[in-house]
Protein backbone atom coordinates (compact mmCIF):
# COMPACT_ATOMS: atom_id res chain seq x y z
CA UNK A 1 0.00 0.00 0.00
CA UNK A 2 2.95 2.24 0.70
CA UNK A 3 4.45 1.73 -2.48
CA UNK A 4 1.33 2.50 -4.44
CA UNK A 5 0.97 5.70 -2.58
CA UNK A 6 4.48 6.96 -3.07
CA UNK A 7 4.13 5.90 -6.83
CA UNK A 8 0.73 8.18 -6.74
CA UNK A 9 2.69 10.80 -4.89
CA UNK A 10 5.53 11.19 -7.62
CA UNK A 11 3.09 11.08 -10.48
CA UNK A 12 1.07 13.68 -8.86
CA UNK A 13 4.73 15.95 -8.26
CA UNK A 14 5.61 14.87 -11.69
CA UNK A 15 2.43 16.55 -13.15
CA UNK A 16 2.81 19.90 -11.18
CA UNK A 17 5.85 20.60 -12.80
CA UNK A 18 4.86 20.13 -16.12
CA UNK A 19 2.00 22.29 -15.10
CA UNK A 20 3.95 24.85 -14.02
CA UNK A 21 6.30 24.73 -16.32
CA UNK A 22 3.98 24.52 -19.41
CA UNK A 23 2.37 27.91 -17.05
CA UNK A 24 5.87 29.53 -17.44
CA UNK A 25 6.50 28.62 -21.21
CA UNK A 26 2.58 30.35 -21.46
CA UNK A 27 3.35 33.37 -19.79
CA UNK A 28 6.96 33.58 -21.91
CA UNK A 29 5.33 33.31 -24.86
CA UNK A 30 2.54 36.57 -24.10
CA UNK A 31 5.51 38.33 -23.03
CA UNK A 32 7.11 37.85 -26.52
CA UNK A 33 3.65 38.38 -28.22
CA UNK A 34 2.62 42.04 -25.93
CA UNK A 35 6.08 43.09 -25.65
CA UNK A 36 8.40 45.41 -28.42
CA UNK A 37 11.73 45.02 -28.79
CA UNK A 38 12.80 48.51 -28.91
CA UNK A 39 16.00 47.73 -30.94
CA UNK A 40 17.51 44.39 -32.07
CA UNK A 41 21.57 44.40 -31.92
CA UNK A 42 23.98 47.23 -31.15
CA UNK A 43 23.09 51.06 -31.46
CA UNK A 44 24.43 54.20 -30.96
CA UNK A 45 22.86 56.99 -28.83
CA UNK A 46 24.07 60.43 -30.59
CA UNK A 47 23.51 63.67 -28.67
CA UNK A 48 22.22 66.56 -30.11
CA UNK A 49 22.44 70.28 -29.00
CA UNK A 50 20.92 73.15 -30.16
CA UNK A 51 21.35 77.08 -29.18
CA UNK A 52 18.23 78.74 -29.56
CA UNK A 53 16.49 82.42 -29.12
CA UNK A 54 13.04 81.41 -29.19
CA UNK A 55 10.85 84.22 -27.33
CA UNK A 56 7.01 83.24 -26.56
CA UNK A 57 4.61 85.85 -25.60
CA UNK A 58 1.75 83.76 -26.92
CA UNK A 59 0.55 80.17 -27.79
CA UNK A 60 2.29 78.99 -30.64
CA UNK A 61 3.28 76.12 -32.57
CA UNK A 62 6.98 74.73 -34.06
CA UNK A 63 7.97 72.03 -36.06
CA UNK A 64 11.21 69.84 -35.71
CA UNK A 65 11.66 68.69 -39.53
CA UNK A 66 14.60 66.22 -40.15
CA UNK A 67 18.05 67.83 -42.14
CA UNK A 68 18.29 65.24 -44.16
CA UNK A 69 16.30 62.34 -46.20
CA UNK A 70 16.57 59.87 -43.42
CA UNK A 71 13.70 59.25 -41.10
CA UNK A 72 14.79 60.48 -36.75
CA UNK A 73 14.22 58.02 -34.28
CA UNK A 74 13.84 60.56 -31.26
CA UNK A 75 14.72 59.11 -27.82
CA UNK A 76 14.87 61.81 -25.71
CA UNK A 77 14.35 65.54 -25.55
CA UNK A 78 14.92 68.45 -23.13
CA UNK A 79 14.85 72.48 -23.00
CA UNK A 80 16.11 75.08 -20.68
CA UNK A 81 14.95 78.47 -20.56
CA UNK A 82 13.67 81.08 -18.84
CA UNK A 83 9.57 82.21 -17.73
CA UNK A 84 9.12 85.96 -17.56
CA UNK A 85 5.93 86.62 -15.73
CA UNK A 86 3.23 84.87 -13.57
CA UNK A 87 1.67 83.38 -15.64
CA UNK A 88 1.65 79.36 -17.05
CA UNK A 89 3.67 78.44 -19.72
CA UNK A 90 3.81 75.10 -20.92
CA UNK A 91 5.33 72.82 -23.66
CA UNK A 92 4.32 69.61 -25.10
CA UNK A 93 6.02 66.76 -27.89
CA UNK A 94 3.96 65.61 -30.45
CA UNK A 95 4.41 62.75 -32.84
CA UNK A 96 1.34 63.96 -35.32
CA UNK A 97 0.47 60.28 -34.61
CA UNK A 98 -1.62 61.02 -31.82
CA UNK A 99 0.91 60.61 -29.27
CA UNK A 100 2.00 63.58 -27.40
CA UNK A 101 4.06 64.24 -24.13
CA UNK A 102 4.39 66.79 -21.72
CA UNK A 103 7.94 68.53 -22.12
CA UNK A 104 7.84 71.55 -19.81
CA UNK A 105 5.28 73.02 -17.10
CA UNK A 106 5.66 76.16 -14.74
CA UNK A 107 3.24 74.61 -12.47
CA UNK A 108 4.02 73.43 -8.64
CA UNK A 109 1.72 72.90 -5.64
CA UNK A 110 1.18 75.21 -3.05
CA UNK A 111 2.01 72.87 -0.44
CA UNK A 112 5.11 71.50 -2.57
CA UNK A 113 8.54 72.71 -0.69
CA UNK A 114 10.73 72.41 -3.52
CA UNK A 115 10.78 75.62 -5.65
CA UNK A 116 11.79 74.35 -8.96
CA UNK A 117 10.08 74.14 -11.99
CA UNK A 118 8.09 71.07 -12.70
CA UNK A 119 10.10 68.97 -15.08
CA UNK A 120 13.67 69.74 -14.41
CA UNK A 121 15.85 66.75 -14.57
CA UNK A 122 19.30 66.87 -12.99
CA UNK A 123 22.22 66.52 -15.51
CA UNK A 124 22.52 62.55 -13.88
CA UNK A 125 18.75 61.52 -14.43
CA UNK A 126 18.96 62.67 -17.81
CA UNK A 127 22.22 61.27 -18.97
CA UNK A 128 21.08 58.09 -16.66
CA UNK A 129 18.23 57.88 -19.46
CA UNK A 130 20.13 57.47 -22.54
CA UNK A 131 20.65 53.99 -22.08
CA UNK A 132 18.48 52.29 -23.78
CA UNK A 133 17.15 48.24 -24.53
CA UNK A 134 19.84 46.43 -26.14
CA UNK A 135 24.04 46.47 -26.66
CA UNK A 136 24.17 49.96 -26.56
CA UNK A 137 27.45 51.95 -27.83
CA UNK A 138 28.39 55.03 -25.39
CA UNK A 139 26.46 57.98 -26.27
CA UNK A 140 28.41 60.42 -28.34
CA UNK A 141 28.33 64.42 -29.35
CA UNK A 142 26.88 64.93 -33.18
CA UNK A 143 25.66 68.24 -35.01
CA UNK A 144 21.95 69.25 -35.03
CA UNK A 145 19.92 66.58 -37.53
CA UNK A 146 16.46 68.57 -36.60
CA UNK A 147 15.55 72.41 -38.35
CA UNK A 148 12.97 74.37 -35.82
CA UNK A 149 10.53 75.80 -38.19
CA UNK A 150 7.84 77.75 -37.17
CA UNK A 151 4.27 76.99 -37.27
CA UNK A 152 1.35 79.39 -36.23
CA UNK A 153 -0.45 80.28 -33.38
CA UNK A 154 -2.75 78.15 -31.45
CA UNK A 155 -5.90 78.94 -29.18
CA UNK A 156 -5.64 79.36 -25.77
CA UNK A 157 -3.43 78.00 -22.44
CA UNK A 158 -3.30 76.01 -19.86
CA UNK A 159 -5.12 77.68 -16.75
CA UNK A 160 -4.02 76.85 -13.56
CA UNK A 161 -5.45 74.39 -11.26
CA UNK A 162 -6.81 74.68 -7.51
CA UNK A 163 -3.86 74.14 -4.96
CA UNK A 164 -1.30 74.93 -7.82
CA UNK A 165 1.08 78.02 -8.14
CA UNK A 166 3.05 79.15 -11.10
CA UNK A 167 7.10 79.71 -10.71
CA UNK A 168 8.74 82.02 -12.70
CA UNK A 169 12.74 82.05 -13.67
CA UNK A 170 15.22 80.00 -14.96
CA UNK A 171 14.85 75.63 -16.13
CA UNK A 172 17.19 73.85 -17.24
CA UNK A 173 16.88 70.70 -19.06
CA UNK A 174 12.90 70.13 -18.15
CA UNK A 175 11.53 66.86 -19.52
CA UNK A 176 8.75 65.81 -17.54
CA UNK A 177 7.22 62.88 -19.83
CA UNK A 178 10.42 63.38 -22.59
CA UNK A 179 13.05 62.04 -20.81
CA UNK A 180 13.36 58.78 -22.20
CA UNK A 181 10.89 58.25 -25.37
CA UNK A 182 10.03 54.67 -25.32
CA UNK A 183 9.35 52.08 -28.59
CA UNK A 184 9.15 53.80 -32.53
CA UNK A 185 6.28 56.22 -31.13
CA UNK A 186 8.63 59.00 -32.40
CA UNK A 187 10.38 57.51 -35.19
CA UNK A 188 9.78 59.85 -38.39
CA UNK A 189 10.74 63.18 -40.10
CA UNK A 190 8.71 65.56 -38.45
CA UNK A 191 7.52 65.92 -34.93
CA UNK A 192 5.60 68.87 -33.42
CA UNK A 193 6.36 70.98 -30.34
CA UNK A 194 3.13 72.99 -28.53
CA UNK A 195 4.09 76.08 -26.55
CA UNK A 196 1.00 77.21 -24.41
CA UNK A 197 1.80 80.84 -23.18
CA UNK A 198 -0.88 82.91 -21.29
CA UNK A 199 -0.66 86.40 -22.12
CA UNK A 200 1.19 89.23 -20.42
CA UNK A 201 4.23 85.77 -19.69
CA UNK A 202 7.32 85.76 -21.81
CA UNK A 203 8.76 82.32 -22.46
CA UNK A 204 12.28 81.93 -23.46
CA UNK A 205 13.84 78.96 -25.11
CA UNK A 206 17.41 79.22 -24.62
CA UNK A 207 18.47 75.48 -25.51
CA UNK A 208 16.98 72.50 -26.75
CA UNK A 209 18.84 68.79 -26.39
CA UNK A 210 17.61 65.52 -27.49
CA UNK A 211 18.78 62.29 -28.54
CA UNK A 212 18.44 60.21 -31.54
CA UNK A 213 19.22 56.39 -32.16
CA UNK A 214 21.24 54.94 -34.68
CA UNK A 215 21.13 51.30 -35.83
CA UNK A 216 24.67 49.35 -36.74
Amino acid sequence: MKKILHKIDKARLRWVKAEFALLMFFLLMLAMVFSKPEIIGYASTNIHSQDLNLILDQSQSFYLRSIGIDKVHLTSLTVSGEVFGEGTSSIYLDNEKGIRHLVFKNMKREDSTNNRITGTSTAESFLSGLSVTANAVPPKEELPILDLLEGGTIPGFEPLRPGYKTIEGQFNHACVDSCLLHGDDFIGDRFRLDFFVEPGTRLVIKEMVYTTLEEI
